[in-house]
């Protein structure tokens, strides 16, 4: 099984600090996720479509779910609705919502650059982020997560 790429974990780390605030409440991670992915499917269903979108975010929470099986009773994903979010978090402690929910857009990245190309996909990302940084790397890894 391949890794994502580290610049671009970082980058979902970023990314998802951004929308979370500075807020560091359970529900607060759970927030942020659901505008992450709000961000993210406005932007992209334009140019993808909802069920390309959809799919991208499902098979992002099933890589991560890897990791964080806690994260399986999220889904099936529509509208990029997270069904099943708040339940997978509840009880957990901050730090390890967070932990568990920055891998889902960590892979909905790589997902997304290894689909569509980087520079296309990281432009549509920095439209709904402009003020959160990124420097690619000369180039990622053509292989897709498994």
């Amino acid at each position: 099984m391949t890794t994502v790429p580290p610049s671009l974990a970082d980058f979902a780390q970023r990314l998802f600090v951004h929308e979370a605030g500075g807020h560091q409440r359970t529900q607060d991670s759970a927030d942020a996720m659901e505008r992450a992915c709000q961000s993210l499917h406005t932007r992209l269903t334009p140019l993808l479509s909802e069920a390309s979108v959809n799919a991208l975010l499902g098979r992002a929470i099933t890589l991560a779910g890897r990791e964080f099986p806690f994260l399986a009773s999220i889904g099936p994903v529509t509208d990029c609705s997270l069904d099943g979010l708040r339940q997978a978090v509840d009880g957990r402690n901050p730090a390890e919502a967070a932990d568990a929910l920055v891998p889902i857009l960590a892979n909905f990245l790589w997902l997304l650059v290894t689909f569509i190309g980087q520079d296309l996909g990281l432009r549509k990302v920095h439209e709904a982020w402009p003020d959160v940084p990124f420097i690619p790397p000369a180039s990622y890894s053509k292989e897709a997560p498994q």
